[in-house]
């Protein structure tokens, strides 16, 4: 599946991440049951979160998507049915490719996952 947004190394696991009002603390996301067993605590459906200090990290990062598809890049997400959703601003790529108009400055297709190779891009930045 397609990752996006702020995320963190918390015992050498990966979790997303939102920060709280509290100076200094980041509240871990998780889907995983089994993160319950390691404080976290349930929140709705199948969510689990656990408000930790920023000490406890390794490091913060944010990630952004793309999917090379036929040789080019464009941006990802996740699309319905278990599909990757393609999308770029650019006419003659999305002509090229049979990508149907979805906004003014938009073209978008879905595909399959097994046509793409995901690509993540991370930066690594701090909450000051």
């Amino acid at each position: 599946m397609i990752r996006k947004g702020e995320y963190t190394i918390y015992k050498g696991r990966e979790y997303r991440f939102i920060e709280t009002e509290s100076k200094g603390f980041i509240v871990l996301i998780s889907n995983n049951k089994e993160n319950l067993n390691f404080g976290f605590i349930h929140y709705k459906d199948n969510i689990y979160t656990k408000v930790i200090s920023l000490n406890e990290v390794e490091k913060l990062f944010l990630i952004h998507s793309f999917a090379k598809y036929k040789g080019e890049l464009f941006g990802a997400s996740n699309g319905q049915n278990g599909k990757i959703l393609l999308s770029t601003p650019y006419l003659k790529l999305a002509e090229k490719y049979g990508f149907e108009r979805t906004d003014k400055y938009l073209y978008s297709k879905n595909v399959n996952l097994d046509e793409v190779e995901i690509i993540e891009e991370r930066k690594l930045f701090s909450i000051d």
